[in-house]
């Protein structure tokens, strides 16, 4: 977590029930089906800076692959920014996937803008390239959806 965001002091770990009409409008919204697993909690991590504000957001991403689970974790600014990316865990032969270039079509892009991910990317689509991208929608739409949602209802 501390590769994206470095001046973190500590981080508070954070897991949001997803209802299951949450769970019908987050499989609408990103038309596909979300996996077994990541159905009912959506855990994530609020990152703390030196004062013990909250300075980011971290999420971790697990999505099917040729060869098994693709691990990536991102990070979100306090502006919904996406300000790092990287491939944790992956038994893929692909390597498009882990090239920096790749990781960094996301980098600076907002959370918002998450259902139009998929034409940041002009190459070759491989299993690699298409689990990573979905997770970005899933898990951003996820978090739309679930936790600043949530907070809307609070205010």
């Amino acid at each position: 977590m501390t590769k994206i965001f470095p001046e973190a002091k500590d981080y508070i770990t954070i897991n949001e029930k997803i209802t299951p009409s949450q769970l019908k409008l987050i499989e609408e919204k990103v038309g596909f089906e979300v996996l077994p697993g990541q159905r009912d909690i959506f855990p994530y991590y609020t990152m703390i800076g030196e004062e013990g504000e909250h300075i980011g957001t971290i999420i971790a991403v697990t999505q099917k692959g040729e060869f098994g689970a693709i691990e990536i974790v991102f990070g979100l600014d306090i502006n919904l920014v996406i300000q790092g990316l990287y491939v944790q865990r992956t038994r893929e032969r692909d390597q498009q996937f882990k090239k920096r270039e790749f990781l960094d079509l996301f980098v600076g892009q907002e959370a918002h803008d998450a259902l139009s991910f998929k034409k940041l990317y002009k190459g070759p689509e491989t299993p690699g390239t298409s689990a990573v991208i979905r997770g970005l929608i899933k898990e951003l739409t996820t978090y739309k959806i679930v936790v600043l949602a949530g907070k809307d209802k609070g205010k």
